[in-house]
C-alpha cells in the first residue's frame, strides 16, 4: 500500500478540502488530486464525493478516515518520543468549545507555559463540536454536558447555574429591583415568550427539559444562533433568554436574574478522543484546566473533582 496516497488522502479527509490539505502538505494541487485518485482506482473505491462546493468522504471514505487517523497518530506519536517534543517544545494544539468564556483563560494560561505550541481555536455549538472532536479535526474541546461516549476521555470542571435574562423595562424585572437581585419565579415563565438558541445548544436542551419537568408552557419561542444574538434580542425586547452564569458580560440593557427553587445548569467537561489523550499537548492541556478547577480559578459553581489521571 503506498503510504503517500493514503497520506493525501488523510489530509483532503482532515480539511474537508483539496486546496487546504495540498498546502498542508507542500504539494501542488494536482499532485495531491493524482495521488487520491490513484488509491481509489487502485481498490476501485470513490472515497470523496466532489462538487464545485465542498469535499465529503463517502462512507468507504468515512470508514478509511478512522483507520488513517489511528495510522498518523500512532506516527505522530512516534515523532514526538524519538524528537523529544514530549517537552512541548513546538506544535500544534486544535481546540474546539461552545463558549468562549471557559476556553481563553485556559488558552492564556497555556500559552504562556508553552509558547512554541500553535493553538487554533473553533467556537460553535456542542453537537458541531463534538462531530469535528470525533473526527480528529480538533484536538480538545470544552463542552456542556457532552453524551456519555466511549470513544472519549472525559473530564468534569464546572457546574455552571443557568440564569435568566430580561430586558431592563420588562415587568419582571421592575418587580424584582436590579439592586436586590431577586430570583424570578419559574412559573413567571409561564406565557413568557421566549428567545433560544439553535437545536444542539446544551443551554436550550436544559431549559426546555427544565420547563417540561415543571409543566410550564412558556409562549412562543423566537430562534436564533449564537449567544451573542440572544443576548441581543433579549435587550431589543424580542423575549426572554437564558444564559449561563459564566457567560454573563454586563449590559445596562439587560437584567440578569436566577431562577427561585430551581436547579437548572450546565456541566462543563474537558475531552478528546480516548487514544490520544496521552499525546504530550493534549495531556497538558487537560491538566491544565483540571488543576485551574482544583485551585478555585473556574467560572460558576465548581464541581470537586478527585485528581484526575489523564
Amino acid at each position: 500500500m503506498n503510504l503517500m496516497q493514503l497520506r493525501a488522502f488523510h489530509a483532503v479527509a482532515t480539511q474537508a478540502s483539496f486546496t487546504l490539505a495540498a498546502r498542508t502538505l507542500g504539494l501542488t494541487q494536482p499532485t495531491l488530486s493524482q495521488s487520491v485518485k490513484a488509491l481509489e482506482e487502485r481498490y476501485g473505491v470513490l472515497l470523496f464525493e466532489r462538487s464545485s462546493r465542498r469535499v465529503q468522504p463517502t462512507e468507504m471514505g468515512r470508514r478509511l478516515f478512522q483507520l488513517t487517523t489511528r495510522l498518523f497518530d500512532t506516527e505522530q506519536e512516534a515523532a514526538t518520543l524519538l524528537e523529544g517534543s514530549a517537552q512541548l517544545a513546538r506544535g500544534l494544539l486544535q481546540l474546539g468549545a461552545d463558549s468562549p468564556y471557559y476556553v481563553m483563560p485556559l488558552i492564556a494560561e497555556f500559552d504562556r507555559r508553552h509558547p512554541q505550541v500553535e493553538i487554533r481555536l473553533s467556537i460553535g455549538n456542542a453537537g458541531a463540536v463534538l462531530e469535528d472532536l470525533s473526527e480528529a479535526r480538533l484536538d480538545v474541546a470544552l463542552l456542556s454536558n457532552p453524551p456519555v461516549d466511549p470513544r472519549f476521555h472525559t473530564v468534569p470542571l464546572y457546574r455552571d447555574p443557568v440564569r435568566l435574562m430580561l430586558p431592563a423595562g420588562h415587568p419582571l424585572a421592575a418587580s424584582h429591583p436590579l439592586a436586590a437581585g431577586d430570583a424570578v419565579p419559574v412559573a413567571a415563565l409561564a406565557g413568557q415568550r421566549l428567545v433560544m438558541r439553535e437545536t444542539g445548544s446544551m443551554t436550550r436542551r436544559t431549559v426546555e427539559r427544565g420547563l417540561a419537568e415543571a409543566e410550564i408552557a412558556p409562549g412562543a419561542m423566537f430562534e436564533v444562533t449564537g449567544r451573542e444574538a440572544v443576548q441581543e434580542a433579549v435587550a431589543l425586547g424580542l423575549g426572554l433568554g437564558f444564559i449561563s452564569a459564566g457567560e454573563i458580560r454586563p449590559d445596562p440593557r439587560i437584567a440578569v436574574r436566577p431562577l427561585a427553587n430551581c436547579a437548572w445548569h450546565t456541566d462543563e467537561y474537558v475531552l478528546c478522543q480516548r487514544d490520544r489523550r496521552r499525546f504530550p499537548a493534549i495531556r497538558a492541556f487537560i491538566e491544565l484546566a483540571v488543576a485551574a478547577v482544583g485551585a478555585g480559578q473556574g467560572p460558576g459553581e465548581l464541581q470537586s473533582p478527585t485528581p484526575q489521571t489523564v
